[in-house]
């Protein structure tokens, strides 16, 4: 996700407060992968692990 996009505004409720979800790696324990983007508000999910690979 680029940077103009982190910072946008959710399409469904208007706030900019967004969480990444990672998953922690079970053979490093120091690292994890991205899950998904989510808005704190209302749960839209901006993008996940797949969207990523594309």
């Amino acid at each position: 996700m680029k940077l103009e996009q982190l910072l946008a505004e959710c399409p469904k409720c208007g706030s900019k407060d967004k969480t990444v979800e990672r998953k922690f790696l079970d053979e490093h324990k120091a690292h994890a992968e991205m899950k998904c983007i989510v808005c704190d508000k209302c749960g839209y999910v901006f993008e996940t692990k797949e969207d990523e690979k594309e």
